[in-house]
C-alpha cells in the first residue's frame, strides 16, 4: 500500500504535528520507511542521517508535549543538496577530494531551516560540483527518475528532485546557476523555485570550494523543491534575507500583494527562446495553457524575447560569466583577454537586465517552456539531444530556457503541467521582475486551478 502520510506537503505536515494528528517521530519513520524501499532504485539520498533525524524527532514531540514550538517547521523532515554545508553531516559536492568533507558550519539557508524546526533527513545527490543537467556521481553513481529509471532526473538537483517526486522528501534545498532547480523539477513533475538574484544567501554553497575566495558573484541561487507552491512560499520565507557572511544579499522590501484573481492578470507566453525549438508537445502545453487563460478572461499576447534581447548573444554572455567566475581557462584567451571579455559581459549583462525589466513592466508573468524536451534516457554529456528530429548540444539545449534567467537574475517558479506521449512530466515555467518572488508565488498558486496539483510517478 502507498503510505499516503509521505505525499502530504511539507506545510500539510507541519500542521498535522503542530495539531498532534501525527508525531514528528511517525512521519519520520514513514520517510525512513520509503527511503528504505525506494531509494535503492533511485539513488537520491546519498547520505541518510537517520539516527540524529529519529533521535531529533522525538526531542519534538516531547518540546511540543510541553507546550514549546520550534517554529514554523517543527518536526518535519527535510533534505539538502550535496552542495549545501551541513554541519556535523559530510557534504561532498561529488568531487573526490571533498569525499570525506564534515562541515563545522551549516550553510546559511540550513541554520535557518533548522532554527525553524526542521530535522534533515540526509543529502541528495547531485554531479561532480553541481555541474552538469544529469545526476551522475563519481562518488555516488547515478541517479533515476521516478517517472522512467531509464530516464535521468536532471541535473544538478536531480537527486533532490527524484527525493521529492518519489516520496522521499518533502522539501528540498537546492542551488540553481543555469537551470539546476528548475530542469529536475520540469523532468520530475514537481515544483521548483529559483529565487531572485541575491535574494537568499549562498554562503556555505560548494562550489566554491571550502576555504577559498568567493568567485561566483552572479548567475547562482539557492531555493526550494517541494510538491505545492505554498511550500516554495513558506520555504523562501524563511531563507530569504540579509546575511552578515554575504552583504550583497538584499533587504526583502515589504510588498503589498492584495489577494486578487487570475483574471487580475496579465500574461506573456512564448513557446521557446533563440534558434533550439521546443519539441511540438511542449509548444502545444503553452499553446494549451495559453489558451486556457483566454478561455478564462485573463488578458494574454505571445511574445517569444523581449526587444533587443537576442537570444544567442545572451547565452553568450552568459557563457563569459559562467567560465570566467567558475574558473574554466580558454587556452587561446591570455588572462588579461580573459578579464577584459569578463567585464564586457557584465557590461552587457547590465543592458540585458535593463532589457528584461523593460519588457516585463508591461507584464504580470511571462508563461515559458523549461526545457525544449521532457525527460531523456540516460547518456554521456556530449551527446546530442534531440528535438523532434533535430540534433543540438547537450549543453546548449537542455539549459536553453533557464540560464537566461540566471543571466538577467529574475525569479522563477516551475510548475508540473502536463505529460507527454511516453508519459514523462512536462512542466511551465514562468518568470517574473526582479523581486517580485512573492507576488510570482501567488500567481502561480492561482495558476495551479489550470496547471493542476502534483501527481505521483506510477507505482510511488
Amino acid at each position: 500500500m502507498m503510505n499516503d502520510l509521505v505525499f502530504l506537503a511539507a506545510h500539510q505536515l507541519a500542521k498535522a504535528i503542530r495539531d498532534r494528528q501525527v508525531s514528528s517521530a511517525e512521519v519520520i519513520a514513514a520517510y525512513l520507511s520509503q527511503i528504505a524501499q525506494s531509494n535503492p532504485t533511485l539513488n537520491a539520498i546519498v547520505t541518510l542521517d537517520a539516527e540524529n533525524a529519529i533521535a531529533l524527532s522525538k526531542a519534538a514531540d516531547q518540546a511540543l508535549a510541553q507546550g514549546e514550538n520550534w517554529g514554523v517547521l517543527h518536526g518535519v523532515p527535510v533534505t539538502i543538496k550535496d552542495t549545501i554545508e551541513t554541519k556535523g553531516l559530510r557534504t561532498t559536492s561529488s568531487y573526490q577530494p571533498l569525499a570525506d568533507y564534515v562541515p563545522k558550519q551549516d550553510a546559511t539557508v540550513v541554520a535557518r531551516l533548522r532554527a525553524a524546526g526542521a530535522i534533515i533527513l540526509g543529502k541528495t545527490n547531485t554531479p561532480q560540483l553541481a555541474d552538469n543537467f544529469q545526476t551522475n556521481s563519481p562518488l555516488f553513481g547515478r541517479t533515476n527518475n521516478p517517472w522512467n529509471h531509464e530516464c535521468t532526473p536532471g541535473g544538478s538537483t536531480g537527486g533532490g528532485a527524484s527525493a521529492i517526486a518519489a516520496g522521499l522528501s518533502p522539501l528540498e534545498l537546492g542551488s540553481d546557476i543555469g537551470g539546476s532547480i528548475r530542469v529536475p523539477s520540469h523532468f520530475c513533475g514537481i515544483f521548483g523555485l529559483k529565487p531572485t538574484e541575491d535574494r537568499v544567501s549562498t554562503f556555505g554553497h560548494i562550489p566554491e570550494l571550502p576555504g577559498t575566495p568567493k568567485t561566483i558573484r552572479y548567475l547562482q541561487t539557492i531555493g526550494p523543491l517541494a510538491r505545492s507552491v505554498e511550500d516554495l512560499r513558506l520555504c523562501l520565507s524563511l531563507i530569504e534575507g540579509p546575511d552578515p557572511y554575504q552583504p550583497e544579499v538584499l533587504s526583502i522590501p515589504i510588498q503589498d500583494n492584495p489577494l486578487t484573481t487570475l483574471q487580475s492578470y496579465r500574461y506573456a507566453w512564448t513557446e521557446g527562446f533563440g534558434d533550439i525549438p521546443a519539441t511540438a508537445e511542449t509548444k502545444a502545453a503553452l499553446e494549451k495553457l495559453a489558451s486556457s487563460l483566454v478561455d478564462l478572461g485573463c488578458y494574454v499576447e505571445q511574445h517569444n524575447q523581449p526587444p533587443n534581447f537576442e537570444s544567442n548573444a545572451v547565452r553568450n554572455t552568459y557563457i563569459n560569466i559562467y567560465d570566467f567566475e567558475l574558473g574554466l581557462s580558454q587556452p587561446d584567451l591570455t588572462q588579461t583577454e580573459q578579464q577584459q571579455r569578463y567585464i564586457t559581459a557584465l557590461t552587457e549583462r547590465e543592458t540585458l537586465i535593463a532589457n528584461m525589466e523593460g519588457f516585463l513592466s508591461d507584464w504580470d508573468v511571462w508563461l515559458c517552456p523549461v526545457v525544449p524536451v521532457p525527460a531523456f534516457t540516460h547518456r554521456q554529456p556530449g551527446e546530442p539531444i534531440e528535438v523532434d528530429g533535430q540534433e543540438f548540444s547537450y549543453l546548449e539545449a537542455i539549459g536553453a530556457y533557464t540560464a537566461i534567467f540566471n543571466l538577467t537574475g529574475n525569479p522563477a517558479v516551475v510548475l508540473p503541467f502536463t505529460q507527454s506521449q511516453e508519459g514523462l512530466p512536462i512542466g511551465v515555467q514562468i518568470v517574473g521582475r526582479r523581486g517580485s518572488d512573492m507576488k510570482l508565488l501567488e500567481i502561480a498558486e492561482k495558476l495551479i486551478q489550470v496547471t493542476g496539483f502534483f501527481q505521483r510517478p506510477p507505482g510511488y
